[in-house]
């Protein structure tokens, strides 16, 4: 057992895999949740839309001086008339993880501040 536990480093490794992310439920169907948040995507963040999979219910967008950082915003329709929305940070290779993201922040708040 200990040997497991040198090797795993439990210490050290509490965030491995961990992406900053947030998932909003929102009161719409998916065919009213995909257009918004894409709207969303291009004026909160500005952002540069590489992967627009409506069938796949799957956003990709970078941004930044190199496209150093990405946002993938999957769906999930609940119902009818809800939809959860998760959205999660992608960053390059080798690039320290940070613990949140504004952007995945911004993009949560513009989409939970107008519901309809």
């Amino acid at each position: 057992m200990s040997f497991l536990r040198k090797w795993l480093k439990p210490e050290t490794s509490s965030r491995v895999g961990l992406r900053p992310h947030r998932t909003i439920d929102l009161a719409l169907g998916y065919d009213d949740a995909y257009p918004r948040v894409l709207e969303a995507i291009e004026l909160v963040l500005g952002a540069n839309v590489t992967i627009d999979d409506r069938a796949g219910r799957m956003i990709e967008a970078g941004f930044g001086t190199v496209q150093s950082e990405r946002v993938r915003v999957r769906f999930d329709a609940l119902d009818a008339q809800r939809t959860s929305v998760r959205i999660e940070a992608f960053y390059p290779a080798g690039r320290e993880i940070p613990e949140r993201s504004a952007a995945v922040d911004a993009l949560a708040a513009a989409i939970e501040s107008n519901p309809v």
